[in-house]
């Protein structure tokens, strides 16, 4: 499995603090990370770690630890963050991104729009705080997009998702997203994440 990062880049506005001191702010660098998205792997560690359906997830892809373990060190690698970007409106993105300090990890959801204030949603330190319906999250998923499927988009924005009753059809919509994105043995994994969706920003 060859995992190669790309260019970096900055968001504006998206800020982390710089050596040695670590007390003056400054633009995060990121690096593209949207080649991982081909791997089952990645699926596997976005699964079972941002959104926690785990080990579920795990046994849904045909994925050897070492690939899985190849995955993590590449998502968490403190030197470079990886940052996957989906594509909103216009010129607006939502970059994901591996937030990878030490001592303080998180993943940040960063709405880049120009002329806007930069956005940041992380599902753990702000869990209760998104407005993101499971509407406005079939919404997104299904705008146009030449670099990602619906489906990739709908697992990638996930983690916003505010805890809500979610509708009749959610299940097999997460079913056929999974299906898209190459999970077999989907039932375990949709059950997982209809239970988690539904109480987890409450339990943090």
């Amino acid at each position: 499995m060859s995992l190669i990062i790309g260019p970096a880049f900055t968001i504006p506005g998206y800020l982390t603090t710089a050596p040695p001191d670590y007390l003056t702010e400054c633009e995060a660098t990121v690096y593209a990370a949207d080649g991982v998205m081909g791997h089952p792997a990645f699926w596997s560690c976005y699964l079972s770690g941002p959104i926690n359906a785990d080990p579920e997830s795990e046994a849904a892809f045909e994925v050897s630890t070492a690939e899985r373990d190849a995955m993590w060190a590449f998502l968490l690698d403190q030197d470079r963050w990886p940052a996957v970007s989906v594509r909103l409106d216009e010129d607006a993105w939502l970059r994901i991104v591996f937030r990878n300090l030490e001592g303080d990890g998180a993943l940040n959801f960063v709405e880049e729009r120009p002329g806007h204030p930069t956005k940041v949603f992380d599902p753990y330190r702000d869990a209760g705080c998104s407005t993101l319906t499971w509407a406005d999250l079939i919404v997104l998923a299904n705008l146009p997009d030449d670099r990602l499927t619906w489906a990739q988009r709908l697992i990638l924005m996930l983690p916003m998702l505010e805890p809500q009753e979610l509708p009749a059809e959610a299940g097999e919509v997460l079913d056929r997203a999974l299906g898209e994105i190459g999970a077999t043995n989907r039932p375990p994994v949709v059950a997982t994440l209809l239970d988690l969706l539904g109480w987890r920003g409450h339990e943090r």
